[in-house]
Formats: C-alpha cells, sequence, structure tokens
C-alpha cells in the first residue's frame, strides 16, 4: 500500500492506485480520498489506436463522520482522452459542498505497458460553502 498522501484544500495533491489523502493534513481530517479503481488505456508504441490514451479513476471521498461516496471521473462531460485537465465535480460532505478538480494522469516515462501502479492521476479540493 502506497503511505498516506497528506495535503490541504485548494492545493494539488497526487494520488496512485489504492492511496489516499488527508484533507487537511490533522489527526481528525475532513476529508479522506482514496483512488479505489483506475479504468485506463493506452496505445502500444508504434501503433495506430481509434482511442486515444486515457486513465478514468474512481475515488471514494470519506467523511469527518464516515460517510463515504464514490466519484467515477470524469463525471459531468464526455470521457475526454487529454491528459491536461479533464474535469471538475461537486462533492457533498459535512454539510458543506466541495469541488473536486480532476486536474491530470501521468505514466513514469519509458513505460510502454503501464500497470495500475504506474499511474499518478492529480486532483485539487476546495471548499465551496
Amino acid at each position: 500500500m502506497p503511505a498516506t498522501v497528506n495535503s490541504a484544500f485548494d492545493q494539488e495533491f497526487a494520488l496512485n492506485y489504492r492511496q489516499q489523502a488527508f484533507l487537511p493534513s490533522t489527526n481528525q481530517p475532513e476529508l479522506t480520498v482514496e483512488a479505489t479503481e483506475l479504468s485506463y488505456a493506452f496505445c502500444p508504441r508504434n501503433a495506430r489506436c481509434l482511442i486515444p490514451d486515457y486513465v478514468w479513476p474512481t475515488l471514494t471521498v470519506t467523511d469527518a463522520q464516515g460517510l463515504t461516496q464514490q466519484i467515477k471521473l470524469p463525471a459531468n462531460q464526455e470521457r475526454t482522452y487529454t491528459a491536461g485537465w479533464i474535469d471538475t465535480t461537486s462533492v457533498r460532505a459535512n454539510g458543506r459542498r466541495y469541488l473536486l478538480y480532476y486536474l491530470n494522469w501521468q505514466v513514469q516515462p519509458g513505460n510502454d505497458a503501464p500497470q495500475k501502479k504506474d499511474i499518478t492521476t492529480r486532483y485539487r479540493i476546495s471548499k465551496v460553502n
């Protein structure tokens, strides 16, 4: 299991498969975010593929009371095939709303056949009200 990431709201953080982040990084985090699943496809080198590379994560968000919800990304638009900014969605937890930004994904350089453990996804979470 990868080590837990400690982050703050409005700060970018990265997760690998099965890794979790505490926001904020205190003894009692307001939110815990875990990358519980990754759907992905990568075109083999020197091949012509109809569908470009993509990574679509499923996150489990747990609030301070222990209530959980799953979020499949991208959530609010057509499946996107770019490693740049991908999607933003709203999360309700702790009696308030948060914005979760799925920023991008990366694969270790030189890896022609990546597995889940080789993929890093980046996020930012903001408090709305």
